[in-house]
């Protein structure tokens, strides 16, 4: 799309390809062309602007003049072609927004992204769930401080990996629900976000900080899992917030499990804490239970006591299920997990998330040429047929934004000669394809969006 600068600087540029195309017409034409392209010579040459000096050309007189008057195109056409009037009060078109509103040139196939459907953000729906008519079933929220294994013990109590796991606090944002099913029981568990102290609460989002406490409401159980490095090595003031909201505001029965318990050297003050938030929460009906999650010590001794813990009841998910996460959150997550691992500092809790496109489409495979022994007519001989079969498999493509708020953190995230987006979107595609049982190809595009909201 051309772009109108200025009248004359148009006609100019008119006038120079015309006497262009007129050179080189006349090499090709009979005198009485020449001469009627001679005439249009001198039209042009005319038209000029008055301060610039040329040559006029002598050509041919010829006495079909009519022929070389320009034609007037009608009214409504001379309408039609003039760009349209910015309106009152608008703002002038940048040329970057120019190149966006051009037109398509013919030929070009554009990519229409279409993002996920509400079937891909809804969770799970299971209809009728087949189910022994003795099942029990019991719900346990998982409440602790931040980094202390929550989500690793999901994971090993489920035998799946439901929530994602890196070694940043805070990787779990939201409440996720997992499922173990052993016989005729069901264990539910709700993993939550972790507990931040009074003196973080302002640094962290609304829900990270009221989905635990909300939780509780939902569950049997409450399993309390404390960091035994951490009561040991480092502050517990997190925990004595923990204790003290539980001693306010809950009744709830809880389990006191005591995690990373191989890291422990100091075991008198260990044991001399542990006695004293066994005393801080009157409710607490087994423990304390010392186990490893990510060494998987003392997991099945925990999961059997749990099991001990159901009551007659309906199953939440079907038994080959292990939560009801929706696909959108799940791969979202398991996203977010990969920038957790491979970025620092501030950077993981401020990227966000947006999908643009989520489509199942059908993959041409080779033909596959298939052989079969069969008989000829006479019954006597034996033939060797074939025919060929045409494949495809299934694949998901899925388009996601990454957006920060800076082109210096747009920068951190891609990496040198993005490096570092790519190993995020072909380690997360990877696990993508093996939780959603498809194979997968991720998009992953950095967006800078710059907040507009006020940091204080």
């Amino acid at each position: 799309m051309a772009h109108i600068h200025s009248v004359g600087t148009v006609m100019n540029g008119a006038r120079r390809a015309a006497q262009c195309q007129l050179g080189r017409v006349h090499l090709h034409t009979s005198p009485t062309s020449r001469a009627l392209l001679g005439k249009m010579r001198q039209a042009l040459t005319e038209a000029r602007p008055a301060t610039r000096a040329t040559k006029t050309p002598q050509t041919p007189q010829t006495s079909n003049i009519n022929d070389l008057k320009p034609k007037v195109l009608p009214a409504a056409t001379r309408e039609a072609d003039r760009p349209p009037a910015r309106a009152a009060g608008s703002q002038r078109t940048s040329g970057s927004q120019r190149k966006t509103l051009q037109k398509v040139p013919e030929g070009m196939v554009v990519e229409d992204h279409q993002p996920a459907g509400p079937e891909v953000w809804m969770p799970k729906v299971f209809g009728t769930i087949e189910q022994p008519v003795d099942a029990e079933m019991a719900k346990f929220v998982v409440i602790g401080a931040a980094n202390s294994g929550k989500s690793t013990l999901v994971n090993r109590l489920t035998g799946a990996q439901v929530s994602v796991v890196s070694e940043r606090p805070q990787t779990t944002r939201t409440r996720i629900m997992a499922a173990a099913t052993v016989g005729s029981k069901q264990l539910v568990f709700l993993d939550t976000p972790g507990i931040v102290s009074r003196n973080a609460l302002r640094r962290v989002s609304r829900t990270v900080v009221t989905s635990p406490w909300l939780t509780l409401g939902e569950a049997d159980f409450a399993i309390l899992l404390l960091d035994a490095y951490k009561l040991t090595q480092k502050s517990d003031a997190v925990e004595r917030y923990l204790f003290a909201q539980l001693e306010k505001n809950s009744t709830i029965p809880a389990i006191f499990v005591v995690n990373k318990i191989d890291l422990v050297q100091d075991q008198e003050k260990l044991a001399e804490k542990i006695k004293e938030y066994m005393a801080k929460y009157p409710f607490i009906v087994n423990g304390p239970l010392f186990i490893s999650a990510l060494g998987n010590t003392n997991v099945d001794e925990l999961k059997a006591l749990l099991l001990s813990k159901t009551k007659p009841g309906d199953w939440v998910v079907p038994a080959h299920a292990s939560s009801d996460m929706s696909d959108m959150l799940r791969v979202e997550e398991l996203i977010r997990v990969q920038w957790f691992t491979q970025l620092t500092g501030y950077l993981p809790y401020v990227v966000r998330q947006r999908n643009v496109g989520w489509e199942e489409v059908s993959v041409p495979q080779p033909p596959m040429t298939i052989y079969t022994d069969a008989t000829s007519d006479d019954g006597n001989t034996a033939v060797l047929q074939s025919h060929v079969e045409t494949r495809s498999t299934k694949e998901l493509i899925i388009k996601q934004e990454l957006i920060v708020t800076s082109a210096g953190e747009a920068k951190i995230l891609l990496g040198k000669s993005g490096s570092k987006i790519k190993d995020i979107g072909r380690d997360a595609a990877n696990n993508i394809a093996k939780a959603l049982g498809i194979p997968t190809r991720l998009h992953l595009q950095v967006l800078v969006e710059p907040d507009s909201r006020s940091r204080k």
